[in-house]
């Protein structure tokens, strides 16, 4: 049987659709093996798929004082490149090696957006093909604003956008990972990259987006092995039992709003909090809050209008509420908008704004609220706008509708079957079937 080594070293929002498609490759005829943090071993493992341990711990990198820092400041471009190279000076070295050592056996090796730059190198030593599924747009240029994170242009096809993403995009992968890259590759007996080549090496990767082609059209001038497959879901909900009092409290009145900001930190999560609850009850509707990784706090903030839990399977809480206000990650935009839920996107850093800006232009949220400009006042006037906005709730639906007709998943196995079998990525990629 052919092995898969799929890397996610990550957050929830990696895992999942790791998981997602492992399944997937798991029903094609392989043995699928995922890379990820300790705390995500049962997750993984309890879909029967095997698991292989990074030596980071991603929550305890996101709760250190780096990690908030990040957070913070992600709105500052140039900022938050610097403050992502001091991150990953203490960890890229260990993600490398861990990955190294989880791929000996793979006869296939996938990436990501935060792995394809030292995954083509371990390939390339290995001799086996590699296959990016990242859940953001590709890092390479193209006229089309709507797959351009910080597009000048973002609504429209134009020469700005390519020059920005070869000034920009392209080079940002290599300009994290690059230095730390370049001692793998010397160790594993390979010869340095320089940026240009590594963006070269990605420009001709297959790479299978895990993003709806509902939400992240194709542009016309990416390269030809680029594709856009459809979200990698993992349905948690069916099995998932609700803690005492939840389900009261979503029965109690009018469906809730439910706000969390998933893996983003604070250093004054109470603060947060607070800000919140004076949002929730200026807008005159019930919560649930989802505390995530700290970025919120529980103490004293449960009552009648504010349920407080640290998570909950999305495919089950977001069908039972009237919106969902979160930080614009990639894995909460996907299914939100899959429960047909208008969004409030509160970015605080990375792709956050883009996926923002492409909800607000599907018509299906508000303008993004900046993380480090939000108050109470704006929150509860989004809120209020979202939940009474009846043209947008139809669109939300209709936009789930599309999104769910899909099968994210097996499309992206199939392009990974067609490289493992030397047959390229020519066996049907259209995720709608």
């Amino acid at each position: 049987m052919r092995r898969v080594c799929v890397i996610a070293s990550g957050t929830r929002g990696d895992v999942q659709p790791a998981i997602g498609l492992g399944l997937s490759l798991r029903a094609t005829g392989y043995a699928v093996r995922v890379i990820a943090g300790e705390s995500f071993r049962s997750m993984i493992e309890g879909h029967g798929l095997e698991a292989a341990s990074s030596r980071v711990d991603m929550e305890a990198v996101m709760t250190s004082d780096a990690g908030i820092a990040w957070v913070e400041q992600g709105h500052r471009p140039t900022r938050q490149l610097r403050l992502m190279a001091d991150l990953l000076e203490g960890v890229a070295p260990r993600l490398i090696e861990d990955a190294w050592d989880a791929s000996q056996d793979a006869d296939v090796l996938v990436s990501s957006f935060t792995s394809d730059t030292y995954a083509l190198a371990i390939g390339e030593r290995l001799d086996i093909p590699v296959v990016s599924v990242p859940m953001q747009p590709a890092m390479v240029a193209t006229r089309d604003g709507r797959a351009v994170p910080n597009a000048p242009l973002p609504g429209r096809v134009s020469r700005m956008n390519e020059w920005f993403g070869k000034l920009f995009i392209e080079p940002f992968p290599w300009r994290l990972y690059g230095d730390h890259v370049n001692v793998f590759r010397r160790r594993i007996g390979l010869a340095e990259q320089t940026g240009r080549e590594n963006v070269a090496a990605r420009r001709r990767m297959t790479v299978a987006h895990a993003i709806s082609p509902h939400v992240m059209p194709r542009p016309a001038d990416w390269p030809a092995t680029y594709h856009v497959t459809g979200y990698c879901f993992v349905r948690q909900g069916a099995e998932w039992d609700p803690p005492a009092g939840l389900t009261a409290f979503i029965e109690a009145g009018d469906p809730p709003v439910c706000i969390g900001f998933g893996s983003m930190t604070r250093r004054d999560p109470g603060g947060t909090t607070r800000l919140i609850q004076d949002a929730v009850r200026a807008a005159g509707v019930r919560a649930v809050l989802l505390s995530g990784w700290g970025g919120t706090s529980s103490v004293d903030a449960t009552g009648d209008d504010l349920f407080v839990l640290d998570a909950a399977p999305h495919d089950w809480l977001f069908s039972r509420v009237s919106a969902v206000v979160h930080h614009g990650g990639a894995g909460t935009t996907a299914a939100a908008s899959a429960a047909g839920m208008p969004h409030v996107v509160v970015p605080h850093m990375a792709d956050q704004p883009y996926w923002g800006r492409r909800l607000q232009a599907l018509g299906v949220a508000q303008q993004p609220l900046p993380r480090h400009k939000l108050t109470s006042a704006e929150l509860a006037a989004a809120i209020v706008r979202v939940v009474s906005d009846d043209s947008m709730r139809e669109r939300a639906r209709a936009l789930a509708a599309r999104i769910n007709a899909e099968d994210g998943p097996m499309a992206a196995a199939m392009v990974i079957d067609g490289i493992a079998n030397g047959r390229g990525d020519s066996r049907s990629i259209d995720p709608a079937g």
